[in-house]
């Protein structure tokens, strides 16, 4: 897991008010069964990057390395846009340089977390490094079960057949069984009495996804997980022992926590993950951290298994990636990222604590990375600000790292405007950074529009949070673009501290407009001409901005999840958390006026810029407030609604659309250009008709502030 998801999925956890669970009324993406192709290209006449470029990028899914160090293993997805499906592949190449990688064929359907985002897992390898081995589905109507390939290629083996949906298996030390743990079915017997019956309502469930109510309340339903034990050379499966269950060893009942499985809350219940080590004497483990004040995202320790007293081993570190016990059980190397929008770093640390020294860094962000048994090779995914998805090779020892396999060898062609980081500390004392993209074939002296992303400003540059915002192409149709990043939050407002709480918002404005500031020093922006872009928390910062400032000309992307009509259909839990933020309850009790002060479709009065929204139909009653408050008071907006999708849009041929509307939304508005394909006539028919709209908004405007004075 990468930093940038580990850390959206916690924060996620924490404060969003969307579903947990995936809903039945909801289907997986479309799978289709062809295995991904990566091709061998000579090099190519140069070309500008498209929307098309961008959607059928290959990404990597899941690395690993044997343990012999010999070969890696990975899984690759990727979109097609003819048929709206994905596809994977299972590839494997050898360490020696210049091995190319071997196709096993598919590695099944895509495995979807809550909010429809593709789950990168990890192949696993047998303790001889003969088979590879990898929880999967073959067709959409199947149970994810453990399959195995052999590296020397042939059909795959469907190993588990377990009744349920696997979630996570391992290997056993001695390589000769799995342990399994999978979701239960849920029980259809109850489904039925929900329908026939009725359903008590207690806020349990939220009503912003407008899907049928039994499905909202199953879907609110807590999994029941059963772990089994695989028996490799039988076959045979059967439930795991009580005695096999608690040989994790007595350190779990010395920390008082139990583990955060998605579906408990956090109350004693904050124990991620944990190693033991080769030895048996010792574990390392990472520990939720939720608490209010300084803030980290995982706390990382080290104890004996029996007794003795944990030290933390990593103190004050953002976020602890992933970790590993050396092979002699002395030391732990694990993987920090300080939360500056920098490359991680691979460290060090004796396992009884002491000063952690760094083993290596690159100039590439690493993610999904494995060592072999020895701890000589590390294998990782790779990509940095311009090219995507590749699989590297680490030498721990020499501190290298090289590619093994480009995934995206089209990349190679493809021309990109130049990229500089900026960054830097705003008033509230928070720091920022941003990669400021020039126009394609920019020429010095000339002033451009400038579109400003909000967050996921990590690895390449593909479309910011979300991706739906296609940075290169912006660029490419003569946009400076500002991938903005709004920094680690080192604090948490204390429960009820609403001013703290809005402080974060204030910060966050103050940081863009700081941001937009420097890349103006340049040369290079038109700051009559800005864009601003968002997605999910992107979006709350977005109406905040336009709400509290008239700096921008055109918007893609602003929520109304903070305000009165969410709060409404919204579950106890996420009311609570309103509450606990410090905006209050009931909005027309004693909390009203500071509903006012961050509730956009409240301050609906102060948008004088166009904004087109791109929302699932899942969360299409979340918008409608904004929505509704926008058109009834004659301000130019757009709202396009994609069906069967959830929270993170997904589709092949949604993600296109978006990406290209959001640039046709950008160049119309800031560039007043239209594109020539006919198939768009009526988007610009709609488009000129909100200019008109707006004109006549900031006539009457004009008309009222000259009768004031």
């Amino acid at each position: 897991m990468n930093y940038a998801t580990c850390v959206s999925a916690l924060c996620f956890l924490l404060s969003s008010g969307f579903s947990s669970a995936r809903g039945q009324d909801f289907h997986d993406v479309a799978f289709d069964p062809s295995p991904v192709r990566i091709p061998f290209l000579e090099k190519g006449e140069r070309r500008p990057v498209t929307s098309m470029d961008l959607l059928m990028i290959r990404d990597e899914k899941g690395v690993s390395i044997s343990p012999d160090g010999k070969y890696v293993a990975f899984v690759v997805g990727q979109a097609v846009y003819e048929t709206n499906t994905y596809r994977s592949g299972l590839y494997v190449v050898a360490t020696t340089p210049g091995s190319a990688p071997v196709c096993l064929g598919t590695a099944g359907a895509p495995q979807l977390d809550s909010i429809n985002q593709w789950v990168a897992e990890s192949p696993q390898w047998s303790s001889d490094s003969k088979y590879i081995t990898y929880a999967t589905k073959m067709n959409e109507e199947a149970n994810r079960q453990v399959w195995r390939w052999s590296v020397g290629g042939g059909p795959p083996l469907q190993l588990t057949d377990v009744p349920g949906e696997v979630r996570n298996y391992h290997w056993t030390p001695q390589g000769d069984k799995i342990v399994v743990t999978f979701e239960k079915p849920s029980d259809p017997a109850r489904i039925r009495r929900l329908s026939e019956d009725g359903i008590l309502y207690d806020g349990g469930f939220d009503a912003t996804h407008g899907r049928p109510v039994v499905s909202e309340a199953v879907a609110s339903i807590p999994k029941e997980l059963e772990t089994w034990i695989h028996d490799i050379s039988t076959g045979g499966e059967r439930k795991q022992t009580k005695a096999e269950a608690g040989s994790g060893g007595p350190w779990v009942g010395d920390i008082g926590e139990d583990y955060y499985h998605g579906t408990t809350s956090f109350a004693g219940h904050h124990l991620l993950d944990a190693k033991v080590s080769p030895d048996g004497h010792k574990v390392a483990y990472r520990l939720i951290d939720n608490s209010p004040g300084i803030k980290v995202f995982y706390k990382f320790f080290s104890k004996p298994v029996r007794g003795g007293v944990p030290v933390d081993v990593a103190p004050g570190i953002y976020v602890i990636v992933d970790y590993w016990w050396a092979a002699d059980s002395s030391e732990i190397y694990y993987i920090q990222n300080a939360g500056d929008g920098r490359p991680d770093q691979l460290m060090v640390v004796p396992a009884e604590g002491g000063t952690p020294k760094q083993v290596f860094s690159g100039s590439d962000s690493l993610y999904s990375c494995a060592p072999d048994k020895s701890f000589r090779y590390m294998a990782c995914g790779g990509e940095n600000r311009t090219t995507p998805s590749q699989v590297a090779l680490a030498d721990i020892a020499a501190g290298t790292i090289r590619t093994l396999v480009d995934l995206n060898p089209e990349f190679a062609d493809l021309e990109l405007g130049s990229i500089s980081r900026l960054d830097g500390v705003n008033r509230y004392g928070d720091r920022w950074w941003a990669h400021f993209v020039k126009p394609l074939n920019y020429e010095p002296g000339k002033k451009y529009p400038l579109i400003v992303t909000t967050y996921r400003d990590h690895e390449f540059l593909r479309g910011a949070s979300g991706d739906e915002n296609p940075i290169h192409v912006y660029a490419a149709n003569g946009f400076a673009v500002l991938s903005f990043d709004y920094g680690r939050r080192d604090y948490d407002n204390e429960p009820g501290d609403f001013e703290r709480y809005l402080s974060w918002y204030e910060s966050v404005k103050a940081s863009i407009e700081m941001a937009i500031q420097k890349a103006s020093e340049t040369g290079v922006v038109d700051a009559a001409r800005i864009g601003l872009a968002g997605y999910s928390r992107g979006t709350e910062i977005v109406a905040y901005e336009i709400t509290h400032s008239t700096l921008f000309r055109a918007i893609s992307g602003a929520a109304g999840d903070n305000g009165p009509y969410f709060y409404y259909m919204a579950s106890r839990r996420v009311q609570d958390n309103f509450s606990r933020e410090g905006i209050g309850g009931w909005p027309e009790g004693r909390s009203k006026a500071n509903w006012k002060r961050v509730a956009s479709e409240l301050n609906a009065e102060h948008i004088d810029v166009p904004v087109l929204n791109n929302v699932p139909d899942s969360e299409l009653l979340g918008i409608l407030a904004l929505y509704t408050s926008l058109r009834e008071l004659g301000k130019p907006v757009e709202l396009f609604v994609y069906p069967n999708e959830l929270h993170h849009i997904s589709q092949p041929r949604h993600r296109y659309q978006i990406y290209e509307r959001n640039l046709d939304w950008f160049r119309f508005w800031l560039k007043s250009e239209e594109s020539s394909d006919p198939a768009k006539s009526e988007q610009y028919r709609r488009w000129r008709g909100l200019r008109q709209l707006q004109q006549k908004a900031q006539s009457n405007e004009n008309a009222a502030s000259k009768q004031q004075n």
